[in-house]
């Protein structure tokens, strides 16, 4: 009997932890209405025509990534979906096509959802049907509609074709009297303000960013691997709840510092020279990016730290320009600021300006991309939108480069710093290295 109450007891943990989980995840998370408000939002602006979008494929032995534009319209991540939008349709005007399910298969991959009225109701599709009847289904829904939105990938020709792209050539031939339209700017449209659900998640991202760069900064000492530094900060995007890194980790030490998108972490750091690290997680979906520049040997050469706060406050001036209505662009006042105080601070080494060793831009949208999409680049700000900050010098005379990256939230009235707990002055920064490392 004793043993039957210690079986009912853990069944019931075990039951209150699931429950708890899901709880969390529906709280962080958006709801199926959402991606149905989404869905009609998008409708409004391409009400024309028929919307055909593809979730990625399955690959083997690959993780699978969802189709970012798919995600944001379904909240589905299965591979090989299809959803057909077709708002001037009498009956369906939204139609989810998935593949049937494999039992031999599932014993490998997993259990899936199956086509049908159960699933429909669940992820908040009108219908879900399987994937062998998208063709059948797809000309009934095409009848009298002669535009057709799908994502056109844009590729230069030295690039072999995308498998969207493929997608799209497959439904040229099937519907040849048909005018193709691009999908893609109405989705970034609607993409560029983020919801109160989106936020959460993006959130989540940035502080398990922040997380990562306090536990690893102390990773950064002399003799000692740049992939050590990697390899421990992804461990605790992994142990924080991150389904993955949102883009590769950048950890790039004296003259790596200086690269841009410098990603082998192949190098050892010595002493007296500086890291920059930049990196985010992905959590549900939704991408942090966050740079910090630490000193190897726990101490900013007086050099290093004239660049430094050149850097930091260059990103205080670019960050005073930070309001709706402002444009983010480069030709804008945020990132001319930033120009501004880099080109009229310090020198080089033969007296020369700085504002040559800065040759990026200021800003750039963040959300389920790292890079979010933008559907028109010199769109204003709005309430809601969210940004990076991260003035940047790099110094390839003196192997000696400066990045600083926070995020920020534009509100009603300027901007929130979503990324306020991680240290930006020297001092800070010299602090968080010194910290003792964790066995």
């Amino acid at each position: 009997m004793i043993q039957g109450l210690k079986i009912r007891c853990v069944l019931a943990l075990l039951f209150f932890l699931v429950a708890a989980t899901r709880a969390s995840a529906a709280a962080h998370g958006a709801r199926p209405e959402e991606f149905r408000s989404r869905r009609q939002a998008y409708a409004v602006r391409a009400n024309d025509g028929v919307t055909i979008l593809f979730n990625a494929l399955e690959e083997d032995l690959r993780e699978f990534a969802a189709d970012k534009n798919f995600y944001y319209l379904t909240g589905v991540a299965l591979p090989d979906a299809i959803l057909v939008l077709s708002p001037r349709h009498p009956q369906h005007k939204e139609t989810l096509f998935i593949p049937e399910r494999d039992p031999a298969q599932e014993k490998w991959t997993g259990p899936k959802l199956a086509p049908g009225a159960e699933t429909a109701q669940q992820i908040g599709v009108e219908r879900v049907l399987a994937l062998d009847r998208f063709q059948s289904e797809l000309t009934t829904l095409m009848a009298g509609q002669r535009k057709v939105y799908a994502i056109l990938p844009a590729r230069k020709r030295t690039t072999p074709p995308s498998t969207q792209e493929g997608h799209v050539s497959r439904l040229r031939l099937l519907f040849p009297f048909a005018e193709f339209l691009n999908a893609a700017p109405h989705i970034a449209h609607l993409r560029m303000k983020k919801s109160e659900a989106e936020l959460s998640l993006l959130k989540r991202a940035i502080q398990i960013t922040i997380e990562a760069h306090k536990a690893t900064a102390a990773e950064v000492a002399d003799g000692r691997q740049e992939y050590e530094v990697e390899a421990a900060l992804e461990y605790e995007f992994r142990r924080r709840g991150a389904a993955r890194p949102a883009f590769p980790s950048i950890v790039g030490s004296g003259p790596n510092s200086v690269i841009l998108h410098y990603d082998k972490s192949a190098r050892q750091m010595q002493k007296g020279e500086l890291v920059v690290v930049d990196i985010g997680a992905e959590f549900e979906e939704y991408a942090a990016d966050v740079t910090r520049t630490y000193p190897v040997g726990g101490k900013f050469t007086p050099r290093q730290r004239e660049i430094y706060n050149v850097v930091r406050s260059a990103q205080e001036a670019a960050l005073k320009e930070v309001k709706p209505g402002v444009a983010p662009n480069k030709s804008g006042p945020i990132h001319r600021a930033a120009f501004d105080y880099i080109e009229s601070h310090g020198k080089d080494l033969k007296g020369n300006s700085l504002g040559q060793y800065f040759i990026h831009g200021t800003s750039h949208h963040l959300g389920l991309n790292v890079h979010d999409v933008v559907s028109e680049p010199g769109r204003p700000l709005e309430p809601g939108m969210v940004i990076t900050v991260e003035p940047g010098i790099y110094i390839p005379d003196e192997n000696l480069g400066v990045r600083i990256e926070d995020v920020v939230l534009i509100t009603e009235t300027g901007y929130e710093l979503l990324t306020k707990d991680l240290p930006r002055t020297v001092e800070e920064i010299e602090k968080l290295v010194a910290k003792p490392r964790r066995p």
